[in-house]
């Protein structure tokens, strides 16, 4: 009896961690906080971000921006998992208008690729652990 109330209780102690490993693997490949820069073509010097998204299974990504002029939010985002392509049409806070869409790929916990709207350039963020 008592080996099986050991067995029990370690069962019990090991399932929570189980559990909570299995979820991180599980977290969408865009959700997070990113930092990078935004280099705009023409720009004495590039504009560090920092965007806190959150993605879900489908590939739709939402979140905000901090960094730009004003404080922004993704208006519309996509994230293909199979091919790595991240689309992200961004725009000032509770306003309709895109401003500036981020198009490009995700490699080993860095997306980078070319901005287009009202500005041009490229970008470059990195997901935060």
């Amino acid at each position: 009896m008592t080996r099986r109330m050991c067995l029990l209780f370690a069962l019990a102690l090991l399932c929570p961690a189980i559990v909570s490993a299995q979820s991180r693997q599980a977290e969408p490949a865009m959700t997070g906080v990113w930092t990078g820069e935004l280099n705009r073509d023409g720009a004495d010097s590039a504009t560090t971000v920092t965007l806190t998204l959150k993605s879900d299974t489908a590939g739709k990504v939402i979140g905000t921006v901090a960094g730009l002029p004003n404080p922004a939010e993704v208006k519309d985002g996509s994230y293909d998992a199979k091919t790595g392509t991240l689309k992200l049409s961004l725009g000032k806070l509770n306003e309709p208008a895109v401003l500036l869409v981020l198009d490009g790929k995700l490699v080993k916990g860095t997306a980078t690729g070319t901005v287009s709207g009202e500005a041009t350039g490229t970008f470059r963020i990195t997901r935060q652990k």
